[in-house]
């Protein structure tokens, strides 16, 4: 088995790992679905790979598991060469959206079965079993077969299946894809407090920007194969480095606006709606741009001082439990507001608040960021 780094506390081993990844490439019937991957995930470290369906989360975290092996590049765990290193060998507990249990066994020895394999005696696979249910709350269940106990429940089971082993790397695949909304929450909640107490190094391959903000401290935006961003998660998410980004990485997704720069009196204008030009002379922009705003950023109330009004039309109106989605439209653009103002609007024409501090700019050419609005 790999080697690896073993930190103690209060005399308890972690394991802990670094992984580099280093020109990573894969191909599916000749496809391209990991194209020139390099990352550095730090040891310790709760990494989420964030990206739409089909972007290659899935494909990424096989790599690193040892499921599948690249068609090109390089993968290291702690320095050392595991490109070609079965997933045995590697060390990982991997937590999956199937739950995978095996169906002839109770809940008992699907939890032991990873530590059967490690060769643990009967005595220290009892303990280990024991802690790990009573810790996910199962502890009563464990006489029963999968096929008798519900789907968080199972859930429950191939989390503690994948934490028993206090692995030095997990890796989380969409784990709450297959729960419902209630039970999706307290998954969360739960599994956060697990591994708050856990030294080893996560990675979490999710669609879910809220996710990725509830569990990473660093972010790997992934599209078509590709990292378009990499980095702190806050940093990522308040200087997303593209239009693909920063309107994925928003839940709802960001609105986006054209807004072409005109001249007016020898200064430079953004024309975001017929109602709404900034004076952006000091940004020194290019000709043309694409404003971004999240949806939580329109408001029905003027929170500060400093915001600006605009008068979309509403299209739809949607509540979402304790808040509230409005579709509207601007002058032919969409936009999106999210707001805890759980009421029915009765008026087709709308009046919104917004601080122009909020918006983000984009180069309609390249499509990267340039900055955010500054009032000169």
């Amino acid at each position: 088995m790999l080697e690896l780094t073993i930190y103690t506390k209060n005399g308890i081993k972690h394991y802990m790992t670094k992984i580099e990844l280093e020109n990573v490439t894969k191909f599916f019937g000749g496809k391209k679905v990991i194209d020139n991957v390099s990352i550095s995930v730090e040891s310790g470290d709760r990494t989420a790979i964030l990206g739409p369906d089909k972007a290659g989360k899935s494909t990424l975290l096989s790599l690193i598991a040892g499921i599948e092996k690249p068609d090109g590049g390089r993968i290291y765990f702690d320095g050392k060469d595991v490109t070609r290193y079965p997933p045995q060998k590697r060390n990982i507990g991997m937590l999956v959206q199937t739950f995978a249990l095996y169906p002839n066994l109770n809940v008992y020895e699907n939890i032991a079965s990873p530590l059967r394999a490690r060769g643990l005696t009967t005595e220290e696979i009892d303990r280990e079993v024991k802690e790990q249910a009573k810790s996910l709350g199962i502890d009563d269940i464990l006489h029963h077969y999968p096929y008798e106990i519900s789907g968080g429940e199972c859930q429950r089971v191939a989390t503690a299946r994948a934490l028993v082993k206090k692995a030095a790397v997990y890796l989380l695949d969409e784990p709450f894809t297959n729960l419902d909304y209630k039970l999706k929450e307290s998954m969360r909640v739960e599994l956060k407090r697990i591994l708050d107490k856990g030294k080893g190094t996560i990675i979490l391959a999710t669609p879910d920007p809220e996710e990725a903000l509830i569990f990473a401290k660093t972010l790997v935006f992934l599209y078509d194969g590709k990292v378009l961003q990499k980095g702190p998660i806050e940093e990522c998410y308040s200087k997303p480095a593209s239009i693909s980004v920063g309107k994925y990485f928003s839940k709802p997704m960001m609105n986006l606006i054209e807004a072409p720069l005109v001249q007016k009196n020898k200064r430079s204008v953004l024309n975001i709606s017929d109602e709404l030009q900034l004076d952006v002379t000091h940004l020194n922009l290019p000709e043309e741009c694409v404003v971004g705003l999240r949806p939580h950023n329109l408001y029905l109330v003027k929170e500060r001082e400093g915001m600006l009004t605009i008068s979309p039309t509403l299209e739809l109106q949607e509540n979402a439990g304790s808040e509230m989605i409005v579709r509207m439209k601007l002058d032919g653009s969409s936009l999106t507001m999210y707001t805890p103002f759980v009421k029915r609007l009765k008026e087709k024409s709308l009046r919104i608040f917004v601080d122009p501090c909020d918006f983000y700019i984009f180069s309609k050419k390249t499509g990267k960021f340039i900055t955010k609005y500054q009032r000169g």
